[in-house]
């Protein structure tokens, strides 16, 4: 198992890169005791991208870890830096992992000093790996909720975390598809990462909370409300949604959930990671986690459009209705014509995506949480 240790920042003080080096030495041994069924690896890497002051954005430093671990066929990459981290959701963080991307960051900037340095970044990183490893909080051991600094200690996994870990840790030490054969199709690529682990590939999806996304991604959700309203309010959209098949809206909805995922993704350019690698495993599972998130957002969003929908059709005045719809409404009219003007809402929400910034976006994908 080959675990990189990225240093991203310029650092120079001989004192804390010889903390990071103890840290680093001090997880390889926790590592190996604590999974001995498993040869341990752990290579350095610097990547002195960026000035060891100021605040820097976890998304820049994850970007960098991928790129390190896809170049150098690492199976998980953690990256290190001097510097505090942006938070989103809180005053401050330690540490970023993001198991999309089977990368993490952590920052020593309120570690301390020396010994007590080297010990609290080994106990960080241990956390952040379980969080890849797709472990929960837990009250005991290295999943311990991170309160402060001084919560960080090195301790045994409980068993039944262990073995969770072992499971993960089993299914990634596995042959890569791209060490089967060199010629693959997309289709058939993609279809077998997915078959090799979905159970991990929904977890995964799953941990992300995707029906989250409508409310932290605040454009997203403007652009379709936006829509949704105007529709209410237009009497041809009355007359064309009212009288389509359930079919047709049912499949409409359908292809405009799955459409806004892919322009997202695409508008973004979530893809661009790893773009100028051929077939590797580790990015397929990437895209698919990533398709995935923003497939169930969509659909979340939908739901919740869905609802806004009922409640705007149901207020407006029967004789009004009836007169743009050309017939007396019915409960099965409304529910209809909400389910097309939530579908037409999602593609605006697409629209909307990409007016987001890029940043926030990937956070809200990349980001399991923020230590």
């Amino acid at each position: 198992m080959v675990l990189g240790w990225v240093l991203g920042a310029d650092l120079r003080d001989p004192e804390v890169l010889a903390a990071y080096d103890a840290a680093r030495k001090r997880l390889h041994d926790h590592l190996s005791a604590a999974f001995p069924e498993f040869a341990w690896r752990i290579e350095t890497s610097e990547r002195r991208a960026f000035m060891p002051r100021g605040a820097l954005d976890p998304v820049d430093l994850l970007e960098v870890g991928v790129a390190e671990k896809l170049h150098r066929h690492w199976d998980y990459v953690l990256v290190v830096v001097p510097n505090e981290l942006i938070s989103r959701h809180g005053p401050s963080t330690l540490g970023v992992p993001s198991s999309a991307l089977e990368a993490a960051v952590a920052s020593s900037s309120r570690l301390g000093s020396g010994t007590r340095l080297a010990g609290r970044l080994a106990a960080l990183a241990l956390h952040l790996l379980g969080h890849l490893w797709g472990l929960d909080h837990a009250g005991s051991g290295p999943m311990r909720p991170v309160e402060s600094p001084e919560d960080l200690a090195l301790a045994p996994f409980p068993e039944a975390q262990r073995e969770q870990a072992r499971r993960q840790l089993e299914e990634v030490a596995r042959t890569r598809l791209e060490d089967v054969r060199v010629r693959w199709g997309a289709l058939s690529f993609y279809g077998r990462t997915f078959a090799k682990d979905p159970r991990e590939i929904l977890s995964a999806i799953w941990g992300y909370r995707p029906w989250r996304m409508p409310i932290y991604l605040g454009r997203l959700s403007a652009a379709a409300a936006v829509s949704v309203v105007y529709f209410l309010l237009t009497s041809d959209a009355w007359a064309l949604g009212a009288h389509l098949s359930w079919r047709a809206v049912l499949g409409l909805a359908a292809l405009s959930i799955v459409a806004a995922a892919v322009f997202i993704f695409s508008g973004q350019d979530l893809g661009r990671l790893g773009r100028e690698h051929a077939w590797r495993e580790q990015l397929a599972r990437t895209r698919l986690v990533l398709l995935g998130t923003l497939g169930l957002g969509m659909l979340s969003l939908w739901l919740g459009l869905l609802l806004l929908s009922l409640a705007g059709a149901w207020v407006l005045p029967r004789a009004l209705l009836e007169a743009w719809m050309g017939l007396a409404p019915t409960a099965e009219h409304l529910l209809r014509y909400a389910v097309f003007t939530a579908t037409i809402g999602v593609l605006g929400a697409a629209l909307g995506g990409n007016l987001e910034e890029e940043r926030e976006i990937k956070a809200e994908l990349f980001f399991d949480e923020e230590t």
